[in-house]
């Protein structure tokens, strides 16, 4: 088994939204660990919401497709800090090749944000 961490990173305007997709993961594998770093100053207005999806799609507006990950058993589906790293051991099994993970990312700050997110999968 390999451990693989697949990293996903961008920049979220002002009151704006951001979809990254992975590459398609043609293989069955287990999600591991789910990692977010936020910037001094964000101030926990930068909300990171982890998917997996039997698509590629990434909408320039709205939540992308796929079973959000956080919302399975959290009181909350998303992710904020303030100068911080944070690791979640979130283990997944994903039993069916060609799937995608995404990074949907929603700002309410007046200020740009930089999405630096993680997920780490076993194979």
């Amino acid at each position: 088994m390999a451990k693989v961490t697949l990293p996903f990173f961008g920049s979220v305007a002002a009151g704006g939204e951001l979809t990254l997709v992975s590459q398609r993961l043609n293989f069955t594998y287990t999600i591991r660990t789910l990692i977010a770093s936020f910037a001094l100053g964000t101030d926990r207005t930068l909300q990171l919401r982890y998917f997996l999806s039997y698509d590629d799609s990434a909408p320039a507006a709205g939540l992308p497709t796929g079973e959000d990950l956080l919302s399975i058993y959290g009181q909350v589906p998303y992710l904020v800090g303030d100068d911080e790293r944070k690791e979640f051991p979130h283990e997944i099994p994903v039993r069916r090749a060609g799937t995608y993970l995404k990074i949907y990312a929603n700002n309410s700050d007046t200020f740009d944000h930089t999405l630096d997110a993680q997920v780490v999968i076993e194979s």
